[in-house]
C-alpha cells in the first residue's frame, strides 16, 4: 500500500541515513512482535515518515540498540521508540484492514475471492491494532469519505483527495495539543493529499484498463490526455510537499537535529524524486501526437 515517501539517501549524512534505516527496522520489529508478523512484509516507507513526525512532535526519548533480525539472521540497529511505534503500528494495522475491505467492495472475480479468503487474517491485525480509543473511527471515517467521493466520480482532484487527506490529518495529530496539534494537522493533511494524488497518477493506465475510478480519468477522460497535463499535476504535488515543509519548520529550532534533516530531505528531495520518476516513466510510454 503506497510507499512513495522516502528520502534521497545519497543526500543524507551517513549517520542520518543509518538512523532512518534503524527507524524502519524498529517499526518492523515492533509491529511483528505486537501486531502481526504479516506487518513486517506489508510495512512501507510512508509510515516511517509518520513515526519520525510523531517522535519529533512528542519529544520522545529514543535510543538505538542492536536487535536480531529474524529474516537477515544477524543483528541490526533498531530505534527503540515504543510510544511512537505503538501508535504508528496501530494506525498502519487499521489502515491495512480498511484497504482490504475497500478492495473486497470494489473488486470482482478471482481477486475479490482471494481478498475475502485472507480477510480473517486482517481482521486479527485490526483487532490487535485497535489500541487507541477513537483512532479506528478516524480511519473508518476517512476511508468511507474517500469511497463516497470515488462512487460519485468526482472530477475535482482536490475534492477527490480530501477524504484521505483529512484522515491523515486526524491520524497525525491524534493525542497532540496546542501548536503541535496544529502543525501535525497541516503536515498530515498535505502528506495525505500528496499520497492520494501521486497514487492516482501512478495507477492511471491500470485504472483505465480496469475501468476503476481515478480523478485524473474523471477530469481528463483518458490516461493519455491526463499526461498532457503532467506539469500541472506535478506542480500540485509539489505544493503539498512545500506546505508540509513550511508547517513542519514551525516546530524546529536551529541547529536542525537528525530527525529534522531526514524529514526535510523526504519532503524537499524524496517526494519530488518520486514524482519525477513516475512522470518520466509514463512519458516514455506516451504516444506521439
Amino acid at each position: 500500500m503506497f510507499g512513495y515517501i522516502r528520502p534521497v539517501k545519497s543526500e543524507l549524512y551517513v549517520k542520518d541515513s543509518e538512523f532512518y534505516s534503524s527507524v524502519y527496522c524498529g517499526l518492523c520489529r515492533y509491529g511483528g512482535k505486537n501486531i502481526s508478523h504479516l506487518t513486517r512484509w506489508l510495512l512501507n516507507y510512508d509510515f516511517v515518515l509518520l513515526a519520525l513526525l510523531r517522535m519529533s512532535l512528542t519529544d520522545e526519548s529514543v535510543c538505538v540498540q542492536k536487535k536480531r533480525c529474524p529474516y537477515r539472521l544477524k543483528k541490526k540497529n533498531c530505534v527503540c521508540a515504543d510510544g511512537s511505534f505503538e501508535f504508528v503500528c496501530s494506525a498502519f494495522g487499521l489502515l491495512t484492514y480498511g484497504k482490504l475491505i475497500d478492495d473486497i467492495n470494489d473488486q470482482k472475480g478471482f481477486r475479490r475471492f482471494i481478498k475475502k479468503l485472507i480477510k480473517p487474517i486482517f481482521s486479527h491485525i485490526r483487532k490487535r491494532s485497535d489500541r487507541f480509543e477513537g483512532l479506528s473511527d478516524i480511519v473508518a471515517s476517512g476511508l468511507n469519505a474517500t469511497a463516497l467521493i470515488e462512487k460519485e466520480k468526482i472530477q475535482s482532484i482536490d475534492r477527490a483527495a480530501d477524504g484521505f487527506a483529512t484522515m491523515m490529518k486526524g491520524i497525525s495529530s491524534f493525542g497532540l495539543e496546542d501548536d503541535k496539534k496544529l502543525i501535525a494537522e497541516n503536515c498530515g493533511y498535505h502528506i495525505g493529499r500528496y499520497i492520494y494524488i501521486i497514487d492516482a497518477l501512478d495507477d492511471l493506465e491500470q485504472d483505465e484498463a480496469s475501468d476503476n475510478y481515478n480523478p485524473f480519468l474523471a477530469r481528463y477522460g483518458t490516461a493519455e490526455e491526463a499526461m498532457r497535463h503532467k506539469e500541472e499535476i506535478a506542480e500540485t504535488l509539489y505544493d503539498s510537499l512545500n506546505a508540509f515543509s513550511n508547517y513542519y519548520a514551525l516546530a524546529v529550532h536551529e541547529p536542525l537535529n537528525g530527525i529534522d534533516r531526514i524529514i526535510f530531505n523526504i519532503t524537499e528531495l524524496g517526494g519530488r524524486n518520486a514524482v519525477m520518476k513516475i512522470v518520466e516513466r509514463k512519458s516514455k510510454n506516451e504516444k506521439p501526437i
